[in-house]
């Protein structure tokens, strides 16, 4: 599966409903990463909350901390 695209077997894992608040000028940039994100996968509907996902999972795992089952030089803690 390719980083940032959601099939049914992402929607479908059990989530945790986490808040925390973010600068303006933050959200905003995340919000054009969003739409942008919406372009470059059209008929995915792409929220804020499907970037902050996309941009985290890819951060950790450019920090050795990607998902279980994946190469990294730390792994998953």
């Amino acid at each position: 599966m390719d980083e940032g695209t959601r099939t049914e077997a992402t929607r479908m894992v059990a989530t945790k409903q986490t808040a925390f608040r973010l600068p303006e000028d933050l959200l905003e940039r995340l919000d054009a990463y969003a739409v942008k994100l919406g372009r470059d996968l059209p008929g995915l509907g792409v929220t804020r909350a499907d970037a902050v996902r996309t941009l985290l999972e890819q951060g950790l795992a450019r920090e050795g901390f990607g998902a279980k089952g994946t190469s990294g030089k730390r792994g998953r803690r």
